[in-house]
Formats: C-alpha cells, sequence, structure tokens
C-alpha cells in the first residue's frame, strides 16, 4: 500500500496543495524573471499534483485489475476468481474513483487558460482565472482530504483480511466523485467570476455558462442524495461519523452560494448608491444573518437523535454558528487594509465567509452539515437587507420580493422538522428563498432610472 511504502505522499500533497493557495506569488515571480529558475518551480508546482494524483489512480487500479493479492482493495472486497467487469467496478466505484475525480479536477485548473471563455481574454485576465480556479480546486481539496483519502484507504492492516470479506460498492458509488470533481470545476469557474474585482474585463459569458452548468450539477447532486445512497445513508445511521458525502455537501454549499448569491452581486450591489445608511445596512444584514442561521441550526440538530433536550442542541448550534459569524465579523478589517475592489467590499466579505467558513467547520466536524440551509436562507437575506435599508435606494418589491421571501423563509425553517432527512430536506427547502432573492433582485429596477422617472 502506499501509505506503508511512500508515508511522505499526502504530506507533500497537502504542502502542494497549499502552495496553490498562493499561486499568484509564484507565478509572479517567475513571470518578472523569466530566464530565473522561479518559472521552472511555478510549472513543477501546477503539474506536481495532477501528476501525483494520476500515479494513485494508476497504482490501484492496475493493482485491482492484475489481483494483487496485497492490496487491500483486493483483499477485502474482491473474491477469488473475480470477473473483470467486478474489478472494473470496484476501480471506479471506490477509492479509485476519487483519486481519479482529484486528478481530473487538478488538470482542468491548470489547463483552464484554454478553455474557450477564458482564452478570449487578455494574458493578464486568463492568467488570474486560472489562478483563482487554482486556489479554488486546491481549498476545496484540502478540505475534503480527510474524508475523500482516509488513511485506512492507503495502509494495510495487521492481520490481513480474508479475502472478499465487505461487499464491493456498487457501480452507482463513481456518481460521487463524478459530481464532486464537475462541482469543482465549473464551481472554479463561477469563483474566478465572482472575486475578481481589479482587472477590467467582461466575465459576463465565463459566469453565464458556469451558472447554468452548475445548477444543473447541484440539482443532479441533490435528487441523486435523496436516492439514500450509501455514504448518505451510512451517515444518517451516525450523525457523528463522517463519510465522503461531507465532500460532496461542501461543494453544494459552495456552488449554491456561488451561483446564486456572490457571482449576481456582481451586477445588483454595482447599482447600489453611495449608501445613505450604509453603515446601519451592514450591521442589519449581520444580524439578519446570524438570527437565521442560529434558529435553523438549532431546530434542526433538535429534531435529529443526537440530544435528549433542547438545550444541547441550542448550544451546539450556537457553537457552530460562532465560528461563520466570528470569522465574517474578523474579516470587516480587510478592506481597510486595501482589499476593497468590490462595489460593498464589507458585504463581500461577509459572503465569502458565509461560502469558506461553513466548509471549514464540515471539515472538522459532520455537524457543520446542519448549518448549510440557515446559510442559504441567511446569504439569501443579505441581498435584499441594504435595499431595504439604505435610504437613497428604492427597496425591492413587497409583493414580490419581501412577503415571498419571508413566507418562504419561515416554510424552509418549518417544514424539514416534519421529515425523518431533514439535513437534506432542509437543503431542497432553502433553494427557493435563494431563487426568490436572486431573481428579484436581478429584476428590481435600479435607483438610478428610479430617480430619473
Amino acid at each position: 500500500m502506499l501509505g506503508d511504502t511512500m508515508p511522505w505522499l499526502f504530506p507533500l500533497v497537502a504542502l502542494l496543495l497549499c502552495a496553490w493557495l498562493i499561486i499568484g506569488f509564484f507565478e509572479k515571480e517567475g513571470h518578472n524573471d523569466a530566464n530565473s529558475g522561479k518559472k521552472v518551480l511555478s510549472h513543477i508546482i501546477n503539474w506536481t499534483p495532477p501528476a501525483l494524483f494520476a500515479g494513485m489512480f494508476i497504482h490501484r487500479f492496475t493493482s485491482i485489475l492484475t489481483m494483487d493479492s496485497t492490496h487491500m482493495d483486493v483483499l477485502q472486497y474482491l473474491p477469488e476468481g473475480a470477473t473483470l467487469s467486478e474489478r472494473l467496478s470496484l476501480g471506479l466505484a471506490g477509492q479509485g474513483g476519487i483519486e481519479f475525480a482529484a486528478f481530473a479536477t487538478t488538470t482542468f485548473a491548470v489547463c483552464s487558460v484554454h478553455l474557450p471563455s477564458v482564452k478570449a481574454m487578455s494574458n493578464e485576465a486568463s492568467r488570474v482565472v486560472q489562478q483563482r480556479m487554482m486556489m479554488f480546486c486546491a481549498l476545496c481539496l484540502l478540505l475534503g482530504i480527510m474524508v475523500l483519502f482516509p488513511e485506512q484507504a492507503y495502509t494495510s492492516s495487521e492481520p490481513l483480511p480474508m479475502q472478499g470479506t465487505i461487499d464491493a460498492p456498487p457501480l452507482s458509488n463513481a456518481l460521487l466523485p463524478l459530481l464532486f470533481s464537475l462541482l469543482v470545476m465549473f464551481g472554479g469557474e463561477l469563483f474566478a467570476a465572482s472575486s475578481v474585482y481589479s482587472i477590467e474585463v467582461d466575465f459576463d459569458a465565463l459566469g453565464r455558462k458556469a451558472s447554468i452548468k452548475c445548477l444543473a450539477l447541484v440539482g443532479l447532486s441533490l435528487v441523486w442524495l435523496a436516492t439514500q445512497p450509501l455514504p448518505w445513508v451510512a451517515w444518517m445511521a451516525d450523525l457523528s461519523e463522517p463519510t465522503n458525502a461531507m465532500a460532496l455537501l461542501m461543494m453544494i454549499h459552495a456552488v449554491v452560494a456561488l451561483v446564486s448569491v456572490l457571482y449576481p452581486s456582481r451586477r445588483i450591489e454595482s447599482r447600489l448608491l453611495h449608501g445613505d445608511g450604509r453603515s446601519i445596512a451592514l450591521i442589519a444584514t449581520f444580524v439578519t444573518v446570524a438570527i437565521l442561521m442560529t434558529v435553523s441550526a438549532s431546530l434542526l440538530l433538535n429534531h435529529s437523535s443526537l440530544f435528549s433536550n433542547g438545550r444541547g442542541a441550542a448550544l451546539l448550534g450556537f457553537w457552530l454558528c460562532t465560528g461563520v459569524l466570528g470569522s465574517m465579523l474578523l474579516v470587516q478589517f480587510m478592506p481597510t487594509l486595501g482589499f476593497d475592489a468590490a462595489p460593498r467590499p464589507e458585504t463581500w466579505w461577509l459572503r465569502i465567509m458565509g461560502l469558506l467558513t461553513p466548509m471549514l467547520v464540515m471539515s472538522l466536524t459532520p455537524f457543520g452539515a446542519f448549518l448549510i440551509a440557515g446559510v442559504w436562507i441567511g446569504l439569501a437575506w443579505s441581498t435584499v437587507v441594504p435595499w431595504m435599508v439604505e435610504r437613497d435606494v428604492a427597496s425591492p418589491s413587497v409583493a414580490f420580493v419581501t412577503v415571498p421571501m419571508v413566507a418562504l423563509t419561515v416554510a424552509a425553517l418549518a417544514l424539514p422538522l416534519f421529515t425523518s432527512n431533514s439535513p437534506l430536506v432542509s437543503l431542497f427547502a432553502a433553494l427557493p428563498v435563494l431563487a426568490v432573492a436572486h431573481v428579484g433582485m436581478l429584476i428590481h429596477k435600479p435607483s438610478a432610472q428610479l430617480h430619473t422617472s
């Protein structure tokens, strides 16, 4: 097993993915001095993670095909004389599928400069998009590394198990790494389109195409989870033990936040004026997000089988939300440090923490999944509250935005409490709130036109 013969492998992978988070620094150094070794270093950093993931997949896949009697997958899942179809199915539906997905996502991020929507941009813009996509890919893999690449999948057990002692995962399990990889790929495009404000470039083509693909993938992912696949059933049976379904939930959360809040906010908030009452609007937004998130998480935890009384659920919900809210408060210093290119940088940083911090919490504890619905509802209201509070812009339509959002918010908080699969139902129930906020604010008449009419 790779973990026994090469114990340095995963520390190296993690170190290289961390380097991807600051890839702009390495590429800037190499670009400034093309004859130095720094340019070679940036290429090595770019291509080593895909090469390592490819090597991991090839090693596992060939071991399964050749029925290597020292490989744990062969010993655990394959009976003696396993057919070729059984071996191929295990290679794709087991850990090999996740390794191939990691190879595909990292390769896609590095090669993103050749995408049609990116290739049409200037060299500077295409480089920035590639860097942001690599950052997003690395972040997703790092946060999901504990559930995607568990230690027992790469080390031998003592004593060795009897051959064929565990049922092999069904081929349908290959959908999880497939959906995860596609969400990382196209979510990376949206992350780039949502986070680059420092250069003048039109991201409409990239963002529009990525949004359509992401919406389709989110729908497919939620429907697949509703069919009760094995990773989801295993987590629902023991909510304290994470499975690789957590990685898929992370990506669903990230992509929904990007497609329904962060990317549309480029257009929505660019129409806000100077902000008469801007500070009050920011406080109102934070308080609204805090209340909705805490209420949602506490209700869902109380409805689960984890606690015998409501106080324990409320306490855990409070502490989970404290991490998200604390990060939202902490980053309010970022605009004063110069990170203020967005139209409303304070609100942008609040929302980006609403995207990232729940993913971090889920990487630490599976209870973080109970945060997602409340974060979605809070982020939906974060696009509406500034228009309701600030005095120099027209408030959104009461009949078509405010009242429907209030009704849908109440329904989203209450509906999961009447089902046995409340974590998943809460996600479905929160989507209409996001949809009303998204559509309602995009068609909301710009304040400038209202003042001139």
